[in-house]
């Protein structure tokens, strides 16, 4: 990524920002879904695959800005 432009830094600090917000809100979700879940085997179950596909958006999400900032 080019940091010499503030328009890229800007760019990427609101990026940056969002995700934090995303993951600190998904943290939250998986805990309250564990935590007060029916059936705490399903819980977990639910919990590991919105991780693996929160994980995956997270991954593409930061490629495509990648490609777009370079």
């Amino acid at each position: 990524m080019d940091f010499s432009n503030p328009a890229n830094l800007l760019i990427v600090g609101i990026y940056f920002l969002l995700i934090g917000v995303f993951t600190l809100f998904s943290i939250f979700g998986v805990y309250i879904l564990v935590r007060y879940g029916q059936s705490i085997p399903f819980s977990i179950t639910v919990a590991i695959i919105y991780a693996i596909f929160f994980l995956k958006i997270l991954y593409d999400s930061y490629s495509t800005i990648r490609t777009l900032l370079i």
